[in-house]
């Protein structure tokens, strides 16, 4: 983590000075989210010799095409870079601000040599005074010690270069795998790990993080065929020790130890996705790390930790009709780890699925409704913290006004048999080509001291975010 932080802030530092070097290149316009390319094509363009003279009324009149300059073509025209302001404060007593900090985040896509592209996606943050991952820190000035209530963070969801011949196209580096179809739950998205040093969120992909992976696509009448290699896989991000939402469930009485290890964890899976008209389905096996180190109580005080392996075989589809879209997915997972009472490792087979449909009664107006079911097969009382079913019901709408600048969003969460609702209000408004509003609203309820949100339940916030893009 230190390493790819290291280098995320040297590329930071890299561009900043080649920003603040040629302010000029800052004033692009940028018209979406994703930076879109495409290859002029020439074939049939006809062109006629002109005899008109070169020079006009005078030999000083000659017109010299000018060329792109290299910073230009392969530095600032595919870069974007965005800059944004985040204010979180918690509303419930005991009230105190739990975001306060800004983040710089930088977009590049650039294709090479016909055959390969370079893209990059990061994001780096300044966690400012009373942010809840703030750190007190002393720096020294003149001989002088100085305090200060600040830190610094990263995350890069991809930085990967990517090479493609006929019908076949290969990806290596930091990637964020996507093969479900669910936007709040996660069936057979098992392979990129999620950031929960910020819980929450109803959104899977605005927690994704990426990690090392060599995925393949290949097009073929046949299908659409991916595969994917993990060497190394990592975990999921949790709150660390002296941050808002870290939570200890032995209060602090027991160490944490991995377990010593010497197999091979890499990952690995293929996929197979068809299209038929307005339907789609896919069908995939993978053999996975989870994303969760397994636990187990060596001794009082002692927990020890191992990476598990489980097999996932799983089937997704979307089929539209008129103005809905049903999509769905279900997945076995053989075998996943649990815990008994004794905090010894119990080992099941999962069966997960979810059913959605979008229904979009015009074209600024969006209904979304999705079940989910997370099901232990042959479950039993001695399984201690998780239920046979754990299952979920998602409400979303969406609207757009005021020619799509405004954006506002809400979305309702139902949580059983642990009895929790999660609500999120979120809105958007693009005040111009560059500078966007963000204001949300984040609510769980709970009194179910066996709820995952349970230790959440009083963080009910308002959120204010302001972004600046160039």
């Amino acid at each position: 983590m230190k390493s790819s932080f290291s280098i995320v802030n040297t590329l930071f530092g890299i561009i900043t000075l080649l920003i603040i070097a040629s302010p000029v290149y800052g004033q692009m316009p940028v018209e979406s989210d994703t930076l879109d390319y495409e290859d002029f094509d020439t074939s049939e363009l006809e062109f006629s010799v002109s005899e008109d003279p070169i020079f006009g009324g005078s030999p000083d009149e000659l017109v010299v095409e000018e060329k792109e300059s290299f910073f230009n073509s392969y530095i600032f025209d595919p870069m974007r870079f965005g800059l944004k302001y985040e204010m979180a404060y918690k509303v419930t007593k005991p009230d105190r601000v739990m975001n306060n900090r800004l983040s710089y985040r930088l977009e590049y896509s650039r294709s090479f040599f016909d055959h390969f592209s370079l893209q990059v996606d990061t994001k780096i943050f300044t966690f400012l005074k009373d942010d809840h991952r703030a750190r007190d820190i002393e720096y020294w000035i003149n001989d002088d010690a100085n305090e200060a209530e600040f830190s610094f963070g990263g995350r890069t969801r991809e930085a990967f270069v990517q090479a493609s011949f006929g019908k076949t196209s290969i990806r290596a580096g930091i990637q964020t795998l996507v093969w479900g179809e669910s936007d709040f739950a996660i069936v057979t998205n098992e392979v990129s790990r999620l950031d929960y040093r910020e819980p929450l969120s109803l959104s899977i992909d605005e927690l994704r993080i990426g990690q090392p992976i060599v995925t393949v696509d290949h097009y073929s009448q046949s299908g659409d065929w991916s595969a994917f290699f993990t060497p190394d896989p990592k975990f999921n991000e949790h709150p660390k020790e002296g941050t808002g939402y870290y939570y200890e469930p032995f209060n602090g009485t027991v160490t944490y130890q991995a377990e010593p290890d010497d197999e091979s964890h890499f990952e690995y899976g293929l996929r197979w996705k068809k299209t038929f008209g307005k339907s789609d389905v896919s069908i995939m096996a993978a053999s996975l790390i989870n994303n969760e180190y397994a636990l187990r109580m060596a001794n009082p005080e002692l927990i020890t930790r191992k990476k598990h392996r489980f097999h996932m075989a799983g089937v997704t589809f979307n089929r539209a009709i008129s103005n809905v879209l049903l999509k769905g997915e279900v997945a076995v997972k053989a075998p996943k780890a649990y815990n008994d009472a004794s905090f010894q490792i119990v080992e099941k087979n999962a069966l997960d699925a979810s059913l959605g449909v979008d229904y979009y009664m015009n074209n600024s107006f969006t209904v979304s409704v999705e079940a989910v079911n997370y099901h232990i097969m042959d479950w039993s009382e001695r399984i201690q913290g998780q239920p046979r079913n754990n299952y979920m019901l998602l409400v979303a709408l969406s609207k757009e006004l005021m020619k799509e600048d405004l954006s506002i969003n809400l979305a309702s969460m139902y949580n059983g048999p642990y009895t929790t609702f999660f609500n999120i209000l979120s809105t958007s408004y693009n005040w111009n080509d560059r500078t966007t509003l963000y204001f949300d609203m984040l609510m769980p309820f709970t009194d179910d001291p066996s709820s995952g949100l349970y230790i959440y339940r009083t963080q009910k916030q308002a959120v204010l975010k302001i972004q600046y893009q160039f």
